[in-house]
């Protein structure tokens, strides 16, 4: 009976552990620039603006050069989650999160794309 309560309690911690996010969110505070973008398996370029910034309240603004989208984000384990203002929820994988650069994936339109963002 200890035997099967240590390996519960053990696959239980292990279970938690793996829930916890990858990221420190606190990275993610301040403006990031798109510095590169394009679409993975083409290496095809994309030039459009896709500027982030994000606040400790949980709420960003992108800038799209000629628009702007303003919500509220958060982090699960390694997926950055959005939730524009009266719209539905989007999420894109966060490849690396360090001090200065950003490098996220996403799919749009059917392509996986990769974003790579810098403070």
């Amino acid at each position: 009976m200890k035997i099967c309560t240590t390996i519960l309690l053990t696959t239980f911690i292990v279970l938690l552990s793996s829930c916890t996010d990858k990221f420190d969110e606190a990275l993610l505070y301040g403006d990031w620039k798109t510095t590169d973008w394009y679409i993975l398996d083409t290496g095809q370029k994309i030039n459009n603006q896709m500027d982030f910034s994000f606040d400790s309240d949980r709420k960003y603004t992108i800038d799209y050069g000629t628009e702007k989208e303003v919500g509220k984000y958060w982090i699960a384990v390694d997926y950055l989650h959005t939730v524009e203002d009266g719209k539905a929820e989007k999420k894109v994988k966060i490849v690396n999160l360090n001090s200065d650069t950003l490098l996220m994936e996403m799919n749009r339109g059917g392509r996986l794309e990769r974003l790579v963002l810098t403070k």
